[in-house]
C-alpha cells in the first residue's frame, strides 16, 4: 500500500497528516509532521509509545532525552517511552519528519513546560 499524505492538521506550531488511514497494525501510527519556520514543539514525553523519526527535509535541533542533535535529511532517531524530546526549528523552511508509533494506543503525550 501506498501512503498518501492527505490533510495536514494544524496544531499551532507544526501540523500533521497522518497516513494509512487506521490500516496499520493495532498499536503501530505513522504521519508527517511539519515544524513551521522559527516554531518549536515543546518538551514532551510519552507514557508507552515508541517514536521513530526519519528526516525528510529541512533543518532544525532535535533533543532526546539530555543529548540535542542537529537534525538533518536523512538522519534517523529512535525515542523511548518517558523520554522528554523537543524540536527546534530556526529555519526559514518547514522542518518535515516521517513518524513511526510503536506501542501507540491514543495520545498519551504529557507535556513539560519551558
Amino acid at each position: 500500500m501506498r501512503a498518501e499524505i492527505g490533510k495536514f492538521i494544524d496544531r499551532g506550531t507544526y501540523r500533521k497528516a497522518p497516513l494509512f488511514g487506521g490500516e496499520l497494525p493495532e498499536g503501530s501510527y505513522a504521519q508527517i509532521v511539519e515544524i513551521k519556520p522559527k516554531q518549536k514543539v515543546p518538551r514532551h514525553y510519552h507514557e508507552k509509545q515508541y517514536e521513530l523519526f526519519y528526516i525528510i527535509s529541512g533543518d532544525a535541533k532535535l533533543g532526546i532525552g539530555k543529548e540535542e542533535y542537529n537534525a538533518k535529511p536523512g538522519d534517523i532517531y529512535l525515542v523511548k517511552p518517558k523520554t522528554i524530546h523537543w524540536v527546534v526549528n530556526e529555519g526559514e523552511e518547514p522542518f518535515r519528519l516521517f513518524v513511526v508509533k510503536l506501542n501507540y494506543f491514543g495520545d498519551d503525550s504529557i507535556w513539560l513546560s519551558d
